[in-house]
């Protein structure tokens, strides 16, 4: 007779993973604060976003970075409530207020460094761990991301480009307030931002699939599998040209193992069809675990 599962244990699941979403928006939240006021604001750099404008907005009325950025998330918030309902209201609710929170509360802090360039690149590369981390919480910091998303959902639009408009916006205002110098790093910050968040949400797990079409597949799923040590996974394909069955390796792994790859299979079929790809995310056996 089947065991009953026991209904305190599907208790427990859900209260980690709270605490440790909640965690991490908090710790995600203050990262940002910091390279926010230690770097980015110190140096006068405007990488777009909320955090972007509020320098700007500063610059010309003279208002705490802090309250300005407290105003745009609490508006922008209400109209992705309007937009997209209750739940989306609740979900960015903590990470828009926390950031302005800790903006003021650290805003006395001496800055780390006044070169522009050197706070671009540290300013961009901890503000983007920061919002990293508070998406890992399945938080938000809100901001132009929530114009994004109402975007996408009611026209289309994609996301990734909508942001990048809306911090272009932020950006070339900053060149009319700023020195030219500091409105060029504020380009570097953005990018290298966008980035790390990129790096953050995937774990730097990167890795390099293959796809290999090849007349040999025995010979060439032998070496991979017993010279190079990697597993693979054969497909069926056919030749759009030749009409032909054609066996497809893929392969995963790690990118120091690419050139050992492309030596095994010059070995066996130097006219094999060779395409490598990266991987930003693998879970599984040899990598990540699933969580």
């Amino acid at each position: 007779m089947a065991q009953p599962v026991s209904t305190s244990s599907r208790r427990r699941d859900p209260r980690p993973r709270t605490w440790r979403d909640l965690c991490l928006v908090v710790l995600g939240s203050l990262i940002v604060a910091l390279g926010f006021n230690l770097l980015l604001r110190a140096g006068g750099i405007a990488p777009g976003g909320v955090p972007g404008a509020s320098l700007v907005l500063q610059r010309l009325s003279g208002i705490e970075p802090a309250i300005w950025q407290a105003l745009l998330n609490g508006a922008l918030l209400i109209f992705g409530g309007l937009m997209l309902g209750r739940g989306f209201l609740v979900r960015c609710a903590l990470g828009s207020a926390l950031v302005p929170t800790f903006v003021a509360l650290t805003r006395e802090l001496p800055p780390l460094t006044q070169t522009p360039l050197l706070a671009a690149i540290c300013g961009g590369v901890t503000v983007g761990i920061g919002i990293g981390l508070v998406f890992l919480g399945r938080g938000s910091v809100g901001g132009f991301s929530t114009v994004a998303i109402v975007l996408h959902r009611k026209w289309g639009w994609a996301v990734d480009r909508s942001i990048m408009a809306l911090d272009g916006v932020v950006i070339a205002a900053a060149a009319f307030v700023f020195p030219t110098e500091q409105a060029l790093c504020a380009i570097v910050a953005a990018a290298l931002l966008s980035r790390t968040v990129r790096r953050v949400l995937s774990g730097g797990d990167h890795a390099k699939l293959a796809l290999i079409v090849t007349s040999q597949p025995a010979a060439v799923a032998d070496a991979v599998l017993h010279e190079i040590d990697l597993g693979l996974t054969r497909l069926s394909g056919e030749g759009g040209y030749t009409r032909e069955a054609r066996d497809i390796l893929m392969v995963v792994m790690r990118p120091s193992d690419t050139p050992r790859l492309k030596r095994v299979i010059k070995q066996h079929d130097p006219r094999a069809f060779l395409t490598l790809t990266d991987a930003s995310e693998v879970l599984g056996y040899g990598f990540k675990m699933h969580e």
